[in-house]
């Protein structure tokens, strides 16, 4: 079986508008250093807040993620500035994958929330479920977002028919009634 491998795109709008939101921060981080060094005017924790927002802009357009399908698992791959993540999440611990919506309260508790999607690509947003065992053995709900292409969801959808592109509700239906037991 021949693994299926999915990068990150860029939508040429998100680089325009995330280009923009660069510019908008470096012209602050400049005008900060101008009035440092020609006004004598030094405001350290504006400098660092306007620097810590440039970088984490620049971090996020910069990342490039990658999902690979592996005979056992879902590989995930971050490669960004400050170096290269994997996860690997096994099939058999998927409790669903669904399309991401925002809610202020879930009814599901998530121990960890990874964000595994680019801000320049332009596909929507899944939510990748699964369990793990967490401290002294506990089983504790993990989540990924993720931004797969319609061929990945296919795939995914044949190896585990009842977990992907279900609604939200069927998943938190299921985890509860696995958590009564």
């Amino acid at each position: 079986m021949k693994n299926l491998v999915v990068q990150s795109e860029a939508s040429r709008k998100n680089v325009i508008v995330m280009t923009i939101a660069v510019s908008i921060f470096a012209a602050l981080v400049i005008f900060s250093l101008y009035k440092w060094f020609a006004l004598k005017i030094f405001h350290p924790l504006e400098l660092m807040a306007e620097a810590m927002v440039l970088f984490v802009l620049i971090e996020r357009m910069s990342a490039k993620y990658t999902y690979e399908m592996e005979k056992k698992v879902l590989k995930l791959t971050k490669r960004g500035l400050l170096g290269s993540v994997s996860h690997e999440v096994p099939y058999r611990d998927i409790f669903g994958i669904y399309q991401y919506k925002p809610q202020l309260i879930g009814v599901i508790k998530f121990r960890r929330t990874y964000r595994f999607n680019s801000a320049l690509d332009a596909r929507n947003v899944w939510t990748l479920a699964y369990t793990v065992p967490g401290y002294k053995g506990k089983m504790e709900n993990r989540r990924f977002y993720f931004k797969p292409n319609s061929e990945l969801l296919a795939a995914l959808k044949t190896k585990l028919p009842d977990k992907v592109m279900v609604p939200e509700e069927e998943v938190i239906k299921e985890v509860l009634s696995q958590e009564k037991e």
